[in-house]
């Protein structure tokens, strides 16, 4: 990411090297934090020598004291070999279950693990939840747009935005989206999924969503 381009952006973008700048995400006007962060050898070795076939997947809801074993439970179903990388991998996926849950203060998240091949979600578009994280472990990161630049690229969502920036593998990012409390329905960070139909590149993404009782509301 162009650290010029960074520096350049809104107040409502946070974006740093320690875990600790997602806590931004709670700050009023902030609708994107961010945290860079080099993929661990641990799992990043590892899935780059697995079939894609074999690469894990699940969709669950779930607490996160339970991730782990829901995890290993789906990763087994999927046939994704296990050992000593898959359980680095699993922590990883976990740990990120749990600090998304705490920030959103919910006490179940949403998760989905994918591997994608397609163009899905590839038009410019803003986020019609309260606060979502995404996570690419492999490939291209889910490309964005600073805040001033939003409406116009909206636009013309099926078009190229030269001014776009893109996270990298293994970076976190918290989106909030026009659910959030207070949040207007033209607000938040407008981003997309990189292109990569027909190009032979595949990606692995984390998608963490607040999963709330319904007969609960989200209170702040």
């Amino acid at each position: 990411m162009d650290p010029t381009l960074t520096a350049q952006a809104l107040a409502s973008v946070c974006i740093g090297r320690s875990v600790d700048v997602l806590e931004a995400v709670n700050q009023p006007g902030v609708e994107l934090a961010a945290w860079q962060r080099e993929p661990d050898p641990a799992w990043a070795d590892w899935l780059e020598s697995l079939p894609l076939d074999a690469w894990p997947a699940c969709r669950l809801d779930l607490a996160p004291q339970d991730a782990v074993a829901a995890l290993d439970a789906s990763f087994d179903a999927c046939g994704t070999p296990g050992g000593v990388s898959r359980d680095a991998f699993a922590a990883d996926v976990a740990s990120l279950a749990a600090l998304f849950a705490g920030l959103a203060q919910a006490p179940k998240v949403r998760l989905r693990l994918d591997m994608v091949t397609s163009n899905a979600c590839r038009r410019w578009h803003r986020d019609c939840v309260p606060l979502r994280l995404i996570c690419t472990y492999w490939g291209p990161g889910t490309q964005w747009v600073a805040p001033a630049d939003g409406a116009e690229v909206l636009t013309w969502p099926d078009y190229e935005a030269p001014q776009a920036m893109a996270f990298q593998a293994a970076d976190v990012a918290l989106f909030k989206g026009c659910g959030w409390p207070g949040q207007p329905h033209e607000g938040g960070i407008v981003h997309r999924s990189p292109r990569v139909a027909g190009t032979g590149v595949a990606r692995l993404v984390l998608v963490l969503d607040a999963a709330w009782p319904e007969s609960k509301e989200r209170r702040r």
